[in-house]
């Protein structure tokens, strides 16, 4: 069905600048969705988490250092990470004193809320609780180690993601909750302290960490006048993915298939087997490119990025397809008086419907880039 030579020439040049173009737009920080909300959302448990007032005024504050020595196996598929630190606590007498009269062990003092699997994970005293402060006031150094989950996790923008990986740290006995005049845990903000050289993943960045503090109010479903508030401080991790590299493993296999579907109805009229066979393939090796990725991430109830690529791409295949067995249809249809004149309409309508569906990438990557 070869298309003229000045369209042909134009098309090419189209689909290259537009392959560029994607490349380019898609894989720019700022021209992308912000990511998952930074945020006090995460309940991971039944409550609701709200931002500690200005006023508040607990009578026993606990100054807590969280740091992260190393993180690793992040399966976004099932939304868990491993990860291994350090956390301080410090306390004064008043609280010491509390403690040793209702018998509630440091070590018991905090819980990890997004821990997984307790059976493998393990959070140990190093040490026994030392004095600081000329007495005045007690350390406490745990170490940690385990599963952890990630509840918000945003993948509009697969393959290119921006990542925040919690450690959610709670009060964990129902003593020390603000209603009984408990314990409200202070974030040391050092970020020296925050990640350590192990952070570190492969295929994503590390661009920062931050800390904050949020109270997690609870009420008993069978007593409606039982509340409990309990203080959490919240250290997240925050990473993005490579984009040249998950551009070059995602995006450019979907770009080079969709090229050879594109180009099919440019090949000479006299491969027709040839140019109905490219379009059917296309779709398999869509279907096996897709299947691949969404092995890779959990099921969203939203189309990522890359599905709204995939399914336009599914839905030009079959536009191209049906193209070329209309074509076929009319050219078999035509008398050799008129072969001519249909094959000229035959050419235009390819070229008009290539470059349409070139426009369609267009509108869905610079909608994606501007949304």
């Amino acid at each position: 069905m070869g298309a003229p030579p000045t369209p042909r020439r134009l098309l090419l040049w189209l689909l290259g600048a537009l392959m560029a173009l994607a490349l380019v737009l898609v894989s720019h920080p700022h021209a992308r969705r912000s990511g998952p909300d930074q945020g006090l959302s995460m309940g991971v448990v039944a409550g609701q988490v709200l931002p500690v007032p200005a006023d508040l005024r607990a009578p026993l504050k606990v100054p807590v250092a969280l740091r992260l020595e190393d993180l690793r196996a992040l399966e976004l598929s099932n939304k868990t990470f491993l990860a291994q630190g350090q956390v301080l606590l410090e306390w004064d007498a008043a609280l010491n004193r509390r403690l040793q009269a209702e018998a509630i062990e440091p070590l018991r003092l905090l819980r990890f809320v997004n821990q997984v699997e307790a059976w493998n994970s393990h959070l140990e005293a190093v040490g026994p609780p030392r004095p600081i402060a000329g007495g005045k006031r007690w350390a406490q150094a745990l170490r940690f180690e385990g599963l952890f989950y990630v509840n918000d996790l945003d993948l509009r923008s697969a393959p290119f993601l921006r990542v925040s990986l919690p450690l959610i740290l709670e009060v964990a006995d129902d003593r020390l909750a603000l209603e009984a005049g408990g314990v409200l845990l202070e974030p040391l903000r050092d970020a020296r302290r925050l990640a350590g050289a192990g952070v570190e993943m492969a295929g994503f960045r590390f661009v920062g960490s931050g800390v904050e503090s949020a109270l997690h109010r609870t009420e008993d479903p069978f007593n409606a006048t039982s509340r409990r508030t309990f203080s959490r401080v919240v250290l997240r991790l925050n990473y993005r993915t490579d984009d040249l590299a998950a551009a070059l493993r995602w995006i450019l296999p979907l770009l080079l298939v969709m090229a050879v579907v594109l180009l099919a109805p440019s090949l000479d009229s006299d491969r027709d087997e040839l140019s109905f066979g490219l379009p059917s393939a296309g779709l398999l090796t869509l279907v096996v490119l897709q299947e691949g990725y969404r092995a890779q991430v959990p099921s969203t109830p939203y189309l990522t990025f890359l599905d709204q690529l995939y399914t336009y791409s599914y839905a030009v295949a079959v536009a191209v397809f049906l193209l070329f067995v209309w074509a076929g249809n009319q050219r078999a249809r035509a008398t050799p008086e008129r072969a001519e004149a249909v094959l000229g309409r035959i050419n235009r309508l390819c070229t008009v419907a290539q470059i349409s569906a070139l426009l369609g990438y267009g509108v869905i990557v610079l909608g994606h880039a501007l949304g």
